[in-house]
C-alpha cells in the first residue's frame, strides 16, 4: 500500500504539464540516474524540459535535444517565468538574486542579518563555490561503502 501511495505521489508532477521547469539555481542532466553520473547537459533555473519515464526519484528528461535523468526535486510542474518589467530577469538580475528573493532574502538583508547578529557569510558563500567532480563523489561513495556500495550483498 505505501509503495502505491509514493508512486502516485510522482504521478501529478508527470500529469500536470507538458513540461517541467527547473526550480534551483542551476543542475546537470545526467547520464544515469545517480547524482555521481556524467553531466549531459548543464539547465538554469527556468529552462523547461520533457518529461519521461521516471526510476524511483529520478525522472528521465530531455532539454535541447539531450537526454538524461534529473532528481525529481530539482523540477516542478509549476511555469517558472524569469521576467521583470519589460526585459527578461535574466538581462537584469541572476539567477542567484532571483533564488535569494524566492526566499524573502536579498543582499541587503543579509548584511543587515550578519551586522546584527556577528554573521559572516562569507564561509557559506565559499562552500557555495567549492565544487566536487562526480569521480572524486564515486571515489568518496566507495570508500565510505556507502549508496550502492554499502547494500548488504
Amino acid at each position: 500500500m505505501a509503495a502505491a501511495v509514493i508512486l502516485l505521489a510522482g504521478v501529478p508532477l508527470l500529469g500536470a504539464a507538458d513540461l517541467l521547469s527547473i526550480q534551483v539555481k542551476s543542475t546537470k542532466l545526467r547520464s544515469a540516474p545517480k547524482f555521481w553520473a556524467a553531466s549531459v547537459a548543464d539547465l538554469s533555473l527556468g529552462d523547461k524540459v520533457s518529461p519521461g519515464r521516471t526510476q524511483g526519484d529520478w525522472i528521465q528528461a530531455t532539454a535541447s535535444g539531450r537526454t538524461g535523468w534529473l532528481h525529481r526535486t530539482a523540477v516542478t510542474s509549476k511555469d517558472i517565468v524569469l521576467s521583470g518589467g519589460g526585459s527578461t530577469v535574466a538581462s537584469t538580475t541572476s539567477t542567484e538574486d532571483v533564488s535569494m528573493a524566492g526566499k524573502g532574502f536579498n543582499r541587503t538583508v543579509e548584511t543587515e542579518y550578519g551586522s546584527s547578529r556577528g554573521v559572516n557569510f562569507g564561509g557559506v558563500d565559499a562552500m557555495s563555490e567549492h565544487t566536487v567532480t562526480p569521480a572524486e563523489l564515486e571515489t568518496f561513495l566507495r570508500e565510505g561503502k556507502l549508496a550502492e556500495w554499502g547494500a548488504a550483498r
